[in-house]
């Protein structure tokens, strides 16, 4: 377990508010100097606390309307080939490997909502495939990014 200072904890949190606050401004939110925030972010970024700092798309601009989470029963030796097959489709944006009734779970983007033939497609090109179940997204409540403090050790000075 990695053990962050308060000044790391801050830093991270203004990143995951907002991948695109400067490191001037982190500075100068934490009274210390531009050059200790890009090194504290280079050691966070070394020792792999930060995987990327990435941009979130409004799909519904992009013309997407809808996004659907599809569960998936199929033959556990088929489950990398699937995932392979899934990779290369644009419209699936997340697969999990999963425990349970289901064991691959994607994400799906719906251009129209007219076509779900796409997804049937999409579906029986898969192998092994025993039984799916698709649940439409009417509304994203909340997705935040956090950082469970119970979970970790921090040390403030």
């Amino acid at each position: 377990m990695q053990v962050l200072d308060q000044y790391d904890y801050k830093i991270l949190t203004k990143l995951m508010e907002s991948g695109r606050v400067s490191f001037s401004e982190i500075a100068r939110d934490l009274n210390i100097t531009d050059v200790a925030v890009k090194k504290r972010f280079e050691n966070l970024l070394s020792k792999g606390i930060i995987k990327k700092i990435s941009v979130e798309l409004d799909y519904k601009i992009l013309g997407i309307e809808g996004e659907l989470l599809v569960f998936l029963r199929c033959d556990p030796l088929a489950s990398d080939k699937n995932i392979a097959s899934l990779q290369e489709n644009d419209f699936v944006k997340t697969v999990y490997k999963t425990v349970g009734e289901f064991n691959l779970v994607f994400l799906y983007l719906l251009k129209d909502f007219s076509q779900f033939d796409v997804l049937d497609k999409t579906i029986s090109k898969l192998q092994g495939v025993n039984a799916f179940n698709v649940l439409i997204i009417t509304k994203k409540v909340f997705e935040k990014n956090t950082i469970p403090k119970s979970s970790l050790q921090i040390y403030y000075s």
